[in-house]
């Protein structure tokens, strides 16, 4: 009869997969890949749906947010185009304003691109920017959110007032705010507590009584999550600015947040699990201390026996994870076809290296929770144990 080689793997699937005598904790062991693959899987479900939801929100919510406003003239648009990770600049305003109708008074940030002096660099085209439709010039029509139709009970071509304090005047009767009637002809989603309008960048420089040629520029990122990179070259060239981060930075905190606790908090699952597993082999090892006994005398050193029960635990935590991310990866999908439609479609993202680290550690928990009884029966002394059980 020839013995399967390697012994040890040989003796482990025995042990976890064959024992009839030792069934109790050969069941404990199948709860634990069971376990292992619950969370695994809903690991895998939980930060694809997240991360997709993340995604989403980057794309829509910082689309109309100015990435990085730099306080410089648009003669500086090679210079700040040249920066890693910006992919366009163009002459920018942005202020806040009173937005006055019939029945109320709302507080929204107005702001004009100036799309005619848009400077893309090589590669890239105005599509990919995905910028919102911008009113001509002399039309003095906005663009607006539709927060800000919906809170201040409004229709489309609705004509409003815009009062602004910037550059004031000084009148026999004191100080005279700007003010000039627009037209809300569009609207673009509201996805956070910003309130933006967009307007026609001549049309916004004249409410706001600013000069021509206004020492502001707007870039645009690749991923405006690496704003830090930018920031940190900004800094370096001595320039002024502000970034998405001023305003929604803090939105976007609670979103990474939240995607971490519910992490953390799945992940327990696998670390119950691999408790199961401590149990099983801790069972198991109490239970063949006789075997164990034999197995020494029969000429396998502590190295062997010790690899015999890291062996029990890893098929455990391999067949588990493997199966966790097998049926992770489709629920993702079926959740994302069949729970995860509406006006606000959110897109599922399942990332290789997201998986990777998923798997990585689940196995490297089964193997930690494999130690303690691996160890114990590795340093098992045949003599006291042999004819015992």
């Amino acid at each position: 009869m020839r013995l399967f080689y390697p012994l040890s793997l040989a003796i482990s699937l025995k042990y976890v997969f064959n024992s009839q005598a030792h069934r109790f904790a050969s069941f404990v062991a199948l709860l634990s890949i069971l376990g292992i693959t619950l969370g695994v899987a809903a690991l895998i479900i939980d930060t694809s749906i997240m991360q997709g939801l993340q995604n989403n929100l980057k794309q829509v919510v910082l689309n109309n947010t100015a990435h990085v406003i730099v306080k410089a003239p648009y003669a500086d648009s090679d210079k700040l185009l040249s920066l890693d990770k910006v992919v366009a600049c163009a002459p920018y305003l942005e202020d806040e304003v009173l937005l006055q109708t019939s029945k109320k008074l709302a507080l929204i940030t107005l702001a004009g691109v100036d799309t005619k002096n848009l400077h893309i660099k090589n590669g890239y085209s105005k599509e990919s920017l995905k910028l919102a439709s911008i009113p001509q010039k002399g039309s003095f029509t906005l663009n607006a959110q539709a927060s800000i139709y919906l809170n201040n009970e409004l229709g489309l071509n609705t004509k409003v007032r815009l009062i602004s304090t910037k550059n004031a005047r000084y009148t026999p009767l004191g100080i005279t705010p700007t003010q000039r009637i627009f037209t809300l002809k569009e609207y673009f989603p509201s996805t956070s507590n910003q309130t933006i309008a967009l307007g026609n960048y001549d049309d916004v420089r004249r409410l706001l009584r600013y000069p021509k040629k206004y020492p502001s520029v707007r870039l645009w990122l690749v991923d405006p999550f690496e704003i830090d990179k930018v920031s940190k070259k900004l800094s370096q060239e001595g320039y002024e600015f502000t970034t998405w981060q001023h305003s929604l930075g803090e939105f976007f905190k609670a979103v990474a947040m939240e995607k971490l606790t519910m992490a953390i908090m799945i992940f327990l699952v696998i670390v119950v699990a691999a408790f199961n597993i401590l149990s099983a082999l801790s069972m198991m090892v109490s239970a063949r201390l006789n075997e164990i006994a034999i197995l020494k005398t029969l000429g396998l050193n502590n190295r062997k026996i010790l690899t015999i029960f890291l062996n029990a635990g890893l098929f455990v935590g391999v067949i588990g994870t493997a199966l966790g991310t097998i049926l992770g990866v489709i629920a993702t999908y079926f959740v994302a076809n069949n729970f995860l439609q509406g006006y606000f479609k959110v897109s599922v993202c399942i990332d290789n290296t997201n998986l990777l680290i998923i798997a990585l550690s689940s196995i490297s928990m089964s193997l930690l929770f494999t130690l303690y009884p691996a160890i114990k029966a590795s340093k098992c002394d045949a003599i006291s144990n042999l004819g015992r059980g």
